[in-house]
């Protein structure tokens, strides 16, 4: 395997920071390592780079990092605010002793590639934050790096520029074949550019695997729920429910996520809306079967609170222990 984690453990003042985490990384991979803030995934990220020790297990790699380090790009992109963005991208040539022409070539053709030929005599703080961002990107793969690390990529980006910075990031990590990894807490990010996906939830890598494995096979009912609302239904309401996946086993409950719940409008419905939250792209439908609340998200403008519903379940998840 191109790079193994093998039992990291590290602590500050007697806390756990992280615990026996574990994973492998295939070369050419991009692998995010995703959970909430104070998990840990900085510190991770930090040993990983060799800025921090681990208190016990081993980094390894096939890498020849000695001359092609491990490369980790802060969320504050840590730009030298009173160079331009050429001399930016060309600092670690510069202390490589790389000779003028041959830098100011790689330089130009990297600025070109991210977009930013035209922005080479500016400052950093002339930039707007996607700008500040791929100058970062920039100056950390001219250098080839062995391997890519991003430290909260989409921080410090407005909402509408996430998902594009993910297509980017996954586009621009293919065509170099530079082996990636990423901790943030953004979702949907994360499972948009991601080969494999970590849940590290108090530093401990709760699951670690392929990306549609970790979101429809949750390893534990803790990454279900931190993956998005999951709602849990008994058996006894199965016959009020339209379920369109089979059901297999015995199962006494079903996990069912509330993007998953499907709402159609019935006078004879077994549901009634109790209600409505408004979130852009969804409502939120807070709707009761008896004495069960579930939580559904629904695209549908034409259900009211109050309103009698039928409940469909388009597919329920399961855990993957059981």
């Amino acid at each position: 395997m191109f790079l193994t984690i093998d039992a990291v453990c590290k602590g500050y003042q007697g806390q756990r920071i992280l615990q026996q985490v574990s994973f492998c990384v295939a070369e050419g991979q991009l692998v995010s390592i995703i959970g909430p803030s104070g998990a840990g995934k900085t510190t991770l990220l930090k040993i990983i780079a060799g800025l921090l020790p681990p208190d016990s297990g081993t980094i390894s790699s096939r890498a020849d990092l000695l001359h092609n380090p491990a490369i980790l790009v802060f969320q504050d992109y840590v730009l030298f605010p009173t160079m331009t963005v050429f001399d930016n991208v060309a600092f670690g040539l510069k202390t490589r002793r790389v000779e003028k022409a041959a830098m100011t070539d790689k330089v130009m053709a990297m600025l070109a590639y991210f977009g930013l030929g035209d922005k080479s005599r500016q400052f950093p703080g002339q930039l707007s934050s996607g700008q500040q961002q791929r100058v970062a990107l920039a100056r950390a793969m001219v250098v080839s790096p062995s391997i890519l690390l991003l430290d909260e990529p989409f921080a410090n980006l407005d909402r509408n520029l996430k998902s594009g910075t993910a297509e980017f990031i996954r586009a621009f990590q293919k065509e170099y074949k530079i082996t990636t990894i990423c901790v943030t807490h953004d979702l949907q990010e994360a499972f948009m550019m991601s080969d494999r996906i970590g849940i590290l939830l108090d530093g401990v890598l709760c699951q670690y695997d392929d990306a549609p494995v970790v979101y429809n096979q949750p390893a534990s009912a803790r990454v279900a729920a931190f993956l998005g609302h999951v709602n849990t239904i008994h058996r006894r309401y199965f016959s009020r429910l339209s379920i369109l996946q089979p059901i297999v086993g015995g199962d006494a409950a079903i996990s069912v996520r509330a993007e998953s719940l499907v709402l159609e409008k019935d006078p004879d419905g077994s549901a009634v809306v109790e209600d409505i939250l408004f979130a852009g792209q969804y409502n939120v439908c807070r709707i009761r079967i008896d004495d069960l609340i579930l939580t559904a998200y629904s695209s549908g403008s034409d259900i009211n609170i109050h309103d009698r519903v039928r409940v469909g379940i388009k597919q329920y998840i399961q855990l993957k222990g059981d």
